[in-house]
């Protein structure tokens, strides 16, 4: 299945592009997050990485065809 995934702020710093499409034998974020990690380790980095499954945050839903998911840093504000 294809997943379009978008890299937010530091993230997208780190690979350098701010979305990609990759693909999926299972709806299963955790094989989007082992992808992703692999071509990017650098993300590993990141302590709280956010995640966002089509505009709300990921709450534990498999993934579907063509899902927007984004990776983006903890955010803060003063």
């Amino acid at each position: 299945m294809k997943i379009n995934v978008l890299y937010f702020a530091h993230v997208r710093d780190i690979t350098g592009i701010p979305e990609e499409s990759m693909y999926l034998e299972t709806g299963s974020i955790d094989l989007l997050k082992t992808k992703i990690f692999r071509k990017y380790p650098e993300l590993k980095k990141i302590t709280n990485l956010l995640i966002s499954v089509n505009n709300e945050y990921y709450s534990g839903m498999p993934l579907s065809e063509n899902d927007t998911v984004a990776f983006f840093p903890p955010v803060s504000g003063g």
